[in-house]
């Protein structure tokens, strides 16, 4: 069976929805004034940088004033800034000038729990405050008469445990002489959110930011903010194993359906200045869950539901493997949703340290060939790796130059957390002089973003040498057709010939750019009849040969498999059509 893709979508499509958005963790980025740290200015100088690369939005993770023993997540106030970063006047700087360059700007929002330093929180262990006595979660040891009475041990509510610690969720305050609840670590109590006043705070705080002009914010841990009332133990998996968190079956403490609710209730606040001047504020949000899940997210309110399926910490993926998450993904996602892919964040191991520098090029290409919203990291348009740090590998500052410190910061104080050694090497400056660099592949890529066929296009995919290499194309009937091969194997040449498998192509495909291991230049005509060959973990991107001042497209004669038919419904639903 084959399809024949006829359509062409008319709808315009919003800001975001073939957006590059770019991870920045601020104490990482740039260091405008020597302290070892990094902050808004520094982000304000980068700007262009981030401008010429092709990203569209920048998403800040936590800013909030805090302790900083968390990674900024450890929030003590949700209207001011840490000062490390700078002033609010020094934000606004940014949004200013990032707005004006055509950048937004996602905020990181963090309504499940604080810093245990919060006034909230304070104010609540006091218990003297009756109107924050019940902001967090707290509960009765099952024993509470006798601790009153004898002051015996406290023993917990039940078996619920913490997902950072080997330890009960139940840390008792020996002040209020209860238990709060906490789903991370001891520092960072959850909120409740079942008290009405929990929801106007995190509503009055949303309206500050927006007010102040940022374009969407990013919901971290969502599936974690609610909890069932009920107290019951959750299910032990394996009863040969210790209970920790990850041999429970998390019935209670996570993706309660009320969490559902809560996004309607953002979406509407957020839809309410879309209305006065109608631009689209989206809601991204971070949930390590199932697919109904994520859809649920979807048809409630948020536009990027942050799909993790294809980021790998400790193996790599085979091209079957990417083909399966992305075909599950875009044929199951409601009607209308938005595609979006990760590869790499800063709370998972940096790619090239788990899958090798042979396919730093090939993973960013396929994150940038994919359809709809790609979220990248910094740092990962030149490929770099973890540093030794148990809390912070994903962490490292961003290596600028090769100058002492990568120019992270001037060199008065030392970085807050060590350089990754291979700055000297591996550096924005050094690639950007490099035209087969790894920088330089990514703007190739990035720069095929702007192109019809690369907004509205369908996809298709295909696997060629026993699940060695992943071929994958975009089409656009009327436009240019462009067709991504990676060699997956980062230990052997693989030899291919696309009409083996893809007799819809034009006989003659001419090279956009070739990664930094391969030996294709820009420029070079491909016979799809000869065979290729891919060193280890190769990539390159094909497109057809145009003649002046026309666009010759085999998209308006293109039919794929049955297996590809599935993800042309990705062209349908991303343009409402």
């Amino acid at each position: 069976m084959y399809c024949k893709v006829i359509l062409r979508p008319t709808v315009e499509l919003d800001w975001w929805q073939n957006a590059i958005i770019y991870e920045i963790f601020p104490l990482s980025f740039k260091d405008s004034d020597g302290d070892g740290s990094g902050d808004f200015k520094g982000i304000t100088q980068k700007l262009d940088y981030l401008v010429d690369i092709g990203v569209t939005a920048i998403w800040l993770t936590p800013f909030y004033e805090s302790p900083l023993e968390s990674g900024g997540y450890d929030i003590t106030n949700y209207l001011e800034v840490q000062q490390v970063f700078g002033t609010i006047d020094d934000f606004k700087d940014l949004l200013k000038a990032a707005h004006s360059k055509n950048l937004k700007v996602i905020m990181d929002f963090v309504p499940n729990h604080t810093s245990d330093k919060h006034i909230w929180f304070k104010k609540s262990v006091g218990n003297n405050d009756t109107h924050y006595a019940d902001y967090y979660i707290w509960k009765d040891a099952k024993n509470q008469e006798e601790v009153i009475k004898n002051n015996s041990t406290p023993i917990v509510p039940n078996n619920w445990q913490m997902i950072c610690d080997s330890a009960s969720s139940w840390v008792w305050n020996n002040n209020r002489k209860q238990f709060y609840y906490t789903q991370f670590i001891n520092n960072l109590p959850d909120l409740n959110f079942r008290n009405k006043k929990v929801h106007e705070e995190m509503k009055n705080i949303l309206n500050y930011w927006i007010e102040l002009g940022i374009d969407g914010i990013r919901i971290d841990a969502l599936k974690h903010v609610y909890e069932s009332e009920s107290l019951g133990d959750e299910p032990i998996i394996n009863n040969d194993k210790p209970v920790d968190y990850f041999n429970l079956d998390h019935i209670y403490t996570g993706d309660q359906v009320e969490v559902y609710d809560l996004i309607k209730e953002w979406r509407l606040l957020l839809d309410e200045f879309k209305q006065k001047d109608h631009h689209t504020r989206i809601i991204m949000t971070e949930s390590y869950t199932n697919h109904s899940v994520l859809y649920n997210y979807y048809t409630s309110g948020a536009e990027v539901p942050t799909n993790f399926k294809l980021m790998n910490d400790s193996i790599n993926y085979t091209p079957k493997d990417f083909e399966r998450e992305i075909e599950n993904w875009i044929t199951k996602m409601p009607f209308g949703a938005t595609f979006n892919s990760v590869l790499q964040n800063h709370d998972h191991p940096r790619s090239p340290t788990v899958n090798g520098k042979e396919l730093i090029d090939g993973l960013n290409a396929l994150s940038l060939f994919l359809p709809g919203v790609s979220i990248v990291l910094y740092g990962g348009e030149i490929g770099m790796e973890n540093i030794p740090d148990k809390i912070n590998f994903a962490r490292g500052p961003m290596q600028w130059d090769d100058t002492k410190y990568a120019g992270f910061t001037d060199g008065t104080n030392e970085p807050w957390v060590a350089v990754h050694p291979d700055y000297v090497t591996r550096n924005v400056q050094s690639e950007s002089y490099d035209p087969k660099s790894y920088l330089n592949f990514f703007k190739s890529v990035s720069k095929l973003r702007q192109t019809e066929t690369f907004k509205r296009g369908g996809l298709a995919t295909d696997i060629f040498n026993d699940n060695k290499v992943f071929v994958l194309n975009r089409f656009l009937p009327g436009h240019e057709n462009y067709t991504l091969i990676i060699n997956m194997d980062t230990s052997y040449t693989q030899r291919v010939r696309l009409s083996d498998k893809i007799s819809n192509l034009c006989d003659s495909l001419t090279v956009v750019v070739g990664s930094v291991n391969s030996n294709f230049d820009t420029g070079k005509s491909i016979l799809t009849a000869e065979w290729i060959d891919l060193s280890p973990g190769a990539t390159i991107i094909l497109t057809e040969k145009t003649e002046t001042g026309s666009t010759q497209s085999s998209g308006t004669q293109l039919f794929i498999t049955l297996k590809s038919l599935l993800l042309c419904l990705f062209f349908i639903k991303m343009c409402n059509i």
